[in-house]
């Protein structure tokens, strides 16, 4: 008796695995609620799975719910994890169809993808005020890091709007740990410099100089 309880707990933990794996979700599954009269509930938890298994054949429904109230955010979610191209294209696409925070959503996750395709729309946003998302915009620029959307960042940093210098500086130190990173050492300094010239002593300043201190340091590859 003694051994066939010792296997009790074993078949138990199998039965979970077991049980874990059939509830596994599937892309199939996630879109057959998201075209379903389903509750904002269950839709919502689709686009999370989505996020987690989707593919290509997921874009289309993702795209559509972009400007949905309860599930915008969501469906920005699952099209920032589908490594397709078309997901990026769908998000820039949907730019000029966008109002408040759902334009805001996009405009951030097109930073998170770091879609380099997407820098002439973010900078025409940066210097746009009428779309309200010029802060996003620097942001994104500065998470996408390369030296075309740097361009934006110095532009605002020694001319720009004084209620978007804050935003920019945040912007350029993002930009310039990804230029450093990659491999452009010389444009990571000249936004970090400019951001000390271009603002007060403070937090900012501070920061750029300790960033500048560092990449000073860091061997040339």
């Amino acid at each position: 008796m003694t051994a066939i309880r010792s296997f009790a707990p074993a078949l138990i933990v199998l039965a979970m695995a077991g049980s874990s794996l059939a509830a596994q979700p599937t892309e199939a599954a996630a879109l057959a609620v998201l075209a379903s009269n389903a509750g904002v509930h269950e839709k919502a938890r689709a686009c999370q799975q989505l996020a987690v298994v989707a593919g290509p054949a997921s874009i289309a429904a993702l795209a559509a719910l972009l400007d949905n109230e309860p599930l915008a955010d969501y469906a920005r979610s699952g099209l920032e994890n589908i490594p397709d191209p078309a997901a990026a294209e769908a998000l820039r696409k949907a730019l000029p169809k966008l109002t408040g925070r759902h334009l805001a959503g996009v405009v951030n996750s097109l930073g998170v993808r770091h879609d380099l395709a997407a820098v002439s729309d973010l900078q025409k946003l940066a210097v746009d005020p009428q779309r309200g998302v010029a802060s996003e915009a620097l942001a994104s620029l500065g998470m996408i890091g390369t030296a075309e959307s740097a361009k934006t960042l110095r532009g605002v940093l020694t001319s720009g709007p004084a209620e978007l210098r804050v935003p920019a500086a945040h912007a350029a130190l993002a930009a310039a740990t990804e230029l450093a990173k990659h491999g452009n050492p010389g444009t990571a300094r000249e936004l970090l410099d400019l951001i000390v010239h271009s603002l007060p002593p403070g937090n900012l300043p501070a920061a750029a100089q300790r960033q500048a201190a560092t990449l000073a340091a860091t061997p040339s590859k």
